[in-house]
């Protein structure tokens, strides 16, 4: 009796088993055509994306932002139009991915892939704000060094720096805030920094640098007034005007003796254009 009782328990057992396999198999073969289906959807979108962005020249607009350059530096061969693709094709794999799991029952990975879905756009936005900085932090940097290089300013090239290295931390800064992560502490400390440094400049401008200062906006008023090859005369200093540097004049006399004069003398003293 027992003997028959733990047979039957036991073909019981696997006919459970068995038909828990055959029910489950429809929907096995229903969620892998699904991922071959959503993988060969992802590759052709990734495909096409890359052709495009190659198209339209957005790896040309990575490399004139040092984007490009950035990422050689880094030793990652991979282009930004890659990145970009590989970024939208897979937020389609999981899409597919996740309605495979649906199918079979796998409720707890589907939460998991649901929240990797739901995180992706806001990746992508993550990376046009920072494309959007680079971009802006870029148009500064050119449009600071050129105006420098028109008033004279020797250091022209790295004020500008200066001025799109903050740009570009401000910018990581909002990046990441797309991210939902909490950034605040990151925005104190770069507000203490950066009003640091500007405090530092002005004190530095206004005592320190005072009489250089001066020479630099005389210097600005010079090149209105002057221009290079103009023959002056001003006290005992006679001859043809070399340059008009950011502190200094150059004065070339006779015999080519070059003489260096502050920009504020030429300014303060009466001076006869010949």
């Amino acid at each position: 009796m027992d003997t028959e009782n733990i047979t039957e328990k036991a073909y019981s057992g696997v006919m459970a088993i068995w038909h828990k396999m055959i029910t489950f198999l429809p929907d096995l073969i229903v969620a892998t055509i699904f991922l071959l289906v959503g993988w060969l959807v992802a590759s052709m979108i990734k495909r096409l994306l890359n052709k495009f962005l190659i198209k339209i020249g957005f790896n040309t607009f990575l490399d004139k932002l040092g984007l490009d350059t950035l990422l050689k530096k880094m030793e990652v061969s991979v282009t930004g139009s890659q990145v970009v693709a590989s970024i939208v094709s897979t937020f389609f794999l999981l899409i597919f991915l996740l309605a495979a799991l649906d199918i079979v029952g796998l409720t707890v990975l589907s939460g998991l892939i649901d929240t990797l879905v739901l995180f992706l756009p806001k990746l992508l936005a993550s990376l046009a704000v920072l494309l959007s900085g680079f971009f802006v932090a870029q148009i500064v940097f050119n449009g600071v060094k050129i105006a420098a290089k028109n008033t004279g300013l020797d250091y022209g090239r790295s004020v500008a720096e200066v001025c799109r290295g903050i740009i570009i931390i401000i910018t990581v800064s909002l990046s990441i805030t797309q991210l939902d992560i909490d950034v605040s502490l990151l925005n104190n400390i770069m507000t203490v920094i950066i009003a640091s440094v500007g405090l530092a400049a002005a004190i530095s401008l206004g005592i320190g640098t005072k009489s250089m200062a001066q020479e630099i906006v005389a210097g600005v008023y010079l090149r209105e007034m002057y221009q290079v090859g103009d023959s002056i005369e001003v006290k005992d200093i006679n001859g043809t005007l070399a340059s008009i540097g950011s502190v200094a004049s150059k004065v070339m006399g006779e015999g080519e003796s070059m003489t260096t004069v502050p920009n504020t003398f030429l300014l303060a003293n009466k001076v006869t254009k010949q």
